[in-house]
């Protein structure tokens, strides 16, 4: 019994000191107070994780056909190219305020599935800037990003900026 009661003893103060912390403000949630490598390690695996965890039932459609990955290429020029950047180009001047610093997707696709990458467009991520364009796009539109972003590492600077020429 003395067990138990010092195990709630633990957690009733644990609850109150959290609880504590939480209404001093002493915790500085500015964007250019950036985390320790704890909490980034905490942030970022509880990111992958989640967003492995909740596209793990999402089935993709087929992602090669030119006309989608050419409609991807609109989307992505309209929606990411200001944060993420693209071949050859920089993100802009919004971009450098952000924190976590949007990832260059060109390097980051590799390390996602279309489900994955579909998930995350789709519903956004929390404590990050990333929006959930699901609230605006249809899945069709989402997916036809996707399948851009599945060609986006291999595209030349050059090949990029045909496909933005050859954009509505």
């Amino acid at each position: 019994m003395k067990i138990i009661l010092t195990i709630i003893i633990v957690f009733v103060v644990e609850a109150a000191a959290w609880t504590g912390f939480v209404y001093s403000g002493a915790y500085n949630v500015s964007m250019s107070n950036h985390d320790n490598a704890l909490m980034n390690w905490y942030f970022d695996t509880g990111t992958a994780r989640s967003i492995k965890q909740h596209a793990a039932g999402v089935t993709p459609p087929a992602l090669d056909d030119p006309h989608m990955i050419q409609s991807g290429a609109n989307h992505f020029a309209e929606m990411c190219v200001q944060c993420h950047g693209g071949p050859d180009q920089q993100p802009e001047e919004i971009a450098k305020g952000l924190w976590p610093k949007a990832p260059d997707l060109a390097k980051a696709v590799p390390d996602w599935t279309p489900a994955e990458l579909y998930w995350i467009t789709k519903n956004g991520i929390k404590f990050s800037a990333m929006p959930a364009w699901g609230a605006t796009h249809n899945n069709e539109k989402i997916w036809e990003v996707v399948a851009f972003l599945r060609k986006l590492p291999t595209l030349s600077p050059s090949q990029y900026r045909q496909m933005q020429a050859r954009a509505p």
